[in-house]
């Protein structure tokens, strides 16, 4: 009896240190990253759809993270990262943090823009925006532009603001002299005439520039402010190689 005590109390110790093992938990695996989606209002087969596909599929490739696009009418895509239905925009201006508090802006430009009032008439002129209300001009916008939705609504009724959802109608309301002015980005302008349907149109022009050029920046809502840092650090260093340029010659070339 004696004889087997110990050799007992080894076995009780082994099994309960299997035990005590088996409780521990599982040395931690690393993740796979959870994939970003970034909406726009630009189609990928869009000029500008191309090129900034490309500036974001290379800077989420360098941060190791996959990346999937998504595609929404530019008010739907505000109201979908606002509800977190997404994880990021392309670019908006500076101040639209100001007015949607669950969203970080990447602190680092894309690129800059310039809000303008364009036409088709030769014959129209403005000197100023104040001039405007004096006129008997009926214009458009596009729907969830900021920048024109704040500077025109307060200066024009209604019946003289028309909204359209895509620059391509802003266009041909132009070019049919429904309108006398679009207010519209420069390069939602540029890139609707790279197409083929526009490739001939000429005679588009800015009638007035809306303040200075505008620099745009990504956002992020808020459940994915880890990468506001890394990737305006990586955007900084694409634009430091030119890439971002580059990208959008390339863009272009595919329409020429």
């Amino acid at each position: 009896m004696t004889s087997l005590a110990p050799r007992s109390r080894r076995l009780a110790l082994s099994a309960w240190l299997v035990a005590l093992l088996l409780m521990l938990p599982e040395p931690a695996r690393a993740a796979s990253p959870d994939t970003v989606v970034l909406g726009s209002d630009q189609e990928a087969v869009s000029v500008t759809g191309i090129w900034m596909r490309r500036i974001y599929a290379e800077a989420f490739r360098r941060l190791g993270i996959p990346i999937e696009f998504a595609v929404y009418p530019t008010k739907r895509l505000s109201t979908t990262l606002d509800e977190g239905g997404i994880d990021g925009e392309f670019v908006r201006v500076h101040a639209y943090a100001a007015a949607h508090p669950n969203l970080v802006r990447v602190e680092e430009p894309v690129f800059s823009v310039q809000f303008a009032l364009f036409t088709a008439n030769p014959a129209l002129r403005l000197d100023r925006l104040s001039d405007l209300p004096a006129t008997p001009w009926v214009g458009a916008l596009r729907r969830g532009v900021g920048v024109c939705e704040n500077t025109l609504k307060p200066l024009l009724p209604s019946e003289r603001l028309s909204e359209v959802t895509t620059p391509e109608q802003g266009l041909n309301l132009l070019l049919v002299q429904r309108i006398a002015f679009l207010c519209e980005i420069d390069l939602a302008m540029w890139a609707v005439q790279q197409s083929a349907e526009y490739k001939g149109v000429t005679g588009i022009r800015v009638l007035l520039p809306l303040g200075e050029p505008v620099p745009l920046y990504p956002y992020l809502h808020r459940k994915r402010a880890e990468l506001a840092t890394p990737l305006a650090a990586t955007l900084k260093q694409m634009k430091a190689e030119g890439l971002i340029e580059r990208y959008r010659r390339e863009a272009a070339k595919e329409f020429s």
